[in-house]
């Protein structure tokens, strides 16, 4: 489906390292191709509601960070239930799920 290099692409981006970095590491002409080959990997993982592909690889960030954490908030740790109800507040102000529905 999607190449290593693609996988590569998105796993350094949702680590925080730098589009122009990627593009170096990983030998794409410049980063905006790199940007391009991580994002199509990232609709292949993301299964929500259709938004822009930066807030995509954002998502999908979270969700990472939120599964780092997960088992110790599971287990009470209070400091992993403090960060996972962080990220998930972040989420939640991210994809505006705390306003009201104008419907």
């Amino acid at each position: 489906m999607s190449d290593e290099r693609a996988v590569q692409a998105l796993t350094l981006c949702l680590a925080g390292v730098d589009w122009a970095t990627i593009a170096d590491r990983l030998g794409y002409d410049d980063p905006a191709d790199a940007l391009e080959a991580a994002t199509a990997v990232a609709d292949t993982q993301y299964d929500g509601l259709p938004m822009d592909p930066l807030r995509v690889l954002e998502v999908l960030r979270l969700n990472r960070l939120q599964a780092a954490v997960w088992g110790a908030a599971m287990k009470g740790d209070l400091n992993a239930v403090s960060t996972a109800l962080n990220i998930g507040d972040r989420r939640v102000r991210m994809l505006r799920l705390n306003q009201r529905s104008r419907e």
